[in-house]
């Protein structure tokens, strides 16, 4: 078995576990003597699975504690029960105490509660052996799930990012801009720093498309993709805003500073063709809209958008291939 366990309990606990399971001493393993313990070693380590030992009234608490955290609910929680089995016959009274106990373990979050006394304490090792396939086919189990967790987190992940990206220009697409600027709005008054923003439109564009066809068009949209990505810093982020409309954060920048970068950008675009084979060069420019965070501004950026989009309507109205800033 592959994966990493957390044995919550005192050292005899412990070592009686690791006779138990097998392949337990080659698994990443953490040995610590309580609940306290515990929860500082899970600051900075993730186990597959926690074994606790259910003598200890701190681990039923810190089981509660632990599945209330999201990052540690997948966690395979079990709590061992090492107390003396009940005698023959089995009362109802010893009866309803362990299904008390194992609806307790299961209320408090635990994946199990498991009763697991020492030999010493059972009659024949049969039973021993039953008790002992019964820790390890949890453990199995355990790990199987953890795995399918895994995978299905990757795939979640894969999706998300997918989800994000723009798939002609590879640059994150309108959803991610909607997501990300309210977040960098909040960040920015937080720290009290200025916040701009960029929207750019390629000039004459259905032009590209009608004369040239709409595999020539794509072709100019991730050229321009690749120069935005070279030519921005790491905190300047571009997104495609839909069809040939770009937009672009600029974490940590006035408005002056602003507006240069964007003339830079524009003289860059003005100045370099679009080289799409050996005979055929387009010449294209771009307007682009700048507008500044101000404190009025609402927390979702749509002022902040309304600006810089009134901003570039005035640069294509009054010619084009132009900067305006407001």
């Amino acid at each position: 078995m592959n994966g990493s366990v957390l044995i919550v309990g005192d050292s005899d606990f412990s070592a009686r576990l690791c006779e138990k399971v097998r392949g337990l001493s080659v698994m990443t393993a953490w040995q610590v003597p309580d609940a306290q313990a515990a929860t500082e070693l899970l600051d900075s380590e993730t186990p597959d699975i926690i074994l606790l030992q259910a003598a200890q009234p701190s681990n039923w608490e810190f089981c509660q504690s632990l599945k209330q955290q999201r990052h540690h609910l997948w966690c395979y929680t079990i709590l061992l029960d090492e107390r003396n089995c009940p005698p023959e016959p089995i009362s109802e009274e010893v009866l309803l105490r362990q299904v008390g106990l194992t609806t307790t373990a299961l209320e408090v979050g635990a994946d199990a509660y498991l009763w697991l006394p020492s030999a010493t304490t059972v009659e024949g090792t049969a039973s021993v052996d039953h008790l002992n396939r019964a820790l390890q086919a949890h453990i199995r189990t355990a790990f199987r799930r953890n795995q399918a967790y895994r995978e299905l987190s990757q795939a979640n992940d894969l999706l998300s990012a997918i989800a994000l990206v723009d798939p002609l220009t590879q640059l994150g697409n309108r959803r991610a801009f909607d997501w990300e600027l309210p977040r960098q709005i909040q960040v920015t008054r937080e720290q009290n720093h200025p916040l701009s923003l960029l929207i750019i439109d390629i000039d004459f564009f259905k032009q590209v498309n009608d004369d040239h066809g709409h595999l020539v068009g794509d072709q100019v949209l991730r050229m321009f993709a690749d120069r935005l990505r070279h030519h921005m810093r790491f905190y300047e982020t571009p997104f495609r805003y839909g069809g040939e409309e770009f937009v672009v954060l600029l974490q940590s920048t006035t408005a002056e500073d602003a507006e240069q970068l964007a003339e830079r950008l524009r003289r860059l675009i003005n100045d370099t063709p679009f080289v799409i084979s050996k005979r055929l060069d387009l010449p294209l420019t771009i307007s682009i809209g700048v507008a500044t965070l101000a404190a009025t501004d609402d927390e979702h950026g749509k002022e902040l958008i309304r600006r810089a989009d009134d901003n570039l309507l005035r640069a294509k109205r009054t010619g084009r291939n132009r900067v305006i800033m407001g």
